[in-house]
């Protein structure tokens, strides 16, 4: 089996993995080997409980493996659980499966994932088993496009979104495009969380958090001038508190060389996120020829 199919294999469980819920545990299994995967709030590991020969063995110590003194499993953890941990969880993963427990290929991988909570909930796998991209249509096209800018640090993940555009078990009974809002919107609901979706009257300092917590978040904006705002807002309605906040947001990023954009959402929430000014024009044109529109906050009156 190719280096490039397990590559592949990689990447496509690497956007598994940032797409599931805390909680979440996988196995990898062929016949009686098997490697597991969690991801919780403290970040991504593996764990591996396999009986290996001393030459294994210090192939997992060379590349940051631990064993367990009260279990005696190994285990590799990466303290995140952002875009980059879980390409790097995914590949440490597969490095053991093709050269530590000698795999013979992605095929030979049985899958099995869920969420652990009261009732286990199945984690989608499909996307582990896809392999060449299907051929696409002009609108999907513009739609992978919007989603290159959007994921330009983690080129990788635009595989998992043209999968879930196309794939026909992915379900998009709204279009592609509140498909392309949900693969982009928020963790809770399946999404990668580069957009940051908000109702129009969300609480202000759940919206606060929100844009915070997007990874396009410029690291020099300031939010110091947040507790007088909130002084300053406190009788005003929540929806026009939510649309201040955001053009207050809008207007402080714009000197650091980014922008605060609106996509449209046929809806009354707003999907927004941060994107480099020189960005702009091509993020229009793009959604545009989508048939929809983005707007950068503040909105000119």
């Amino acid at each position: 089996m190719s280096s490039q199919e397990w590559d592949t294999f990689a990447m496509n469980l690497a956007g598994v993995l940032t797409r599931s819920l805390s909680c979440t545990v996988m196995n990898l299994s062929a016949g009686t080997r098997s490697l597991g995967i969690t991801k919780d709030d403290d970040g991504v590991s593996l764990c591996l409980g396999e009986d290996l020969g001393a030459s294994r063995q210090e192939r997992l110590r060379q590349t940051g493996w631990a064993r367990s003194d009260s279990d005696k499993l190994w285990w590799y953890r990466i303290r995140d659980t952002g875009f980059a941990a879980c390409r790097d969880i995914a590949c440490a993963a597969i490095d053991v499966l093709r050269l530590v427990l000698e795999f013979a290929s992605p095929d030979s991988v049985r899958a099995e994932g869920w969420v652990d909570a009261p009732t286990d909930i199945p984690v989608p796998l499909g996307q582990l088993r896809a392999s060449a991209p299907t051929p696409i249509d002009d609108d999907v096209a513009a739609l992978l496009a919007i989603a290159e800018i959007l994921l330009a640090d983690y080129p990788w993940l635009v595989a998992t979104v043209r999968y879930r555009l196309t794939d026909p078990d992915e379900s998009h009974d709204l279009g592609l495009w509140r498909g392309l809002l949900s693969v982009l919107g928020e963790p809770f609901f399946g999404g990668l969380g580069v957009i940051a979706q908000c109702d129009w009257k969300q609480e202000r300092n759940q919206v606060r958090d929100m844009l915070r917590r997007l990874p396009s978040h410029p690291e020099a904006l300031s939010w110091d001038w947040y507790p007088d705002f909130l002084a300053s807002t406190a009788d005003w309605d929540s929806g026009d508190i939510t649309e201040a906040l955001l053009a207050r947001v809008g207007t402080y990023c714009g000197p650091l060389g980014f922008a605060l954009v609106s996509l449209e959402t046929e809806s009354d929430y707003y999907a927004v996120t941060f994107i480099p000014l020189d960005q702009m024009d091509r993020l229009t044109a793009l959604t545009t020829i989508a048939g929809h529109r983005v707007r950068a906050l503040p909105l000119s009156r």
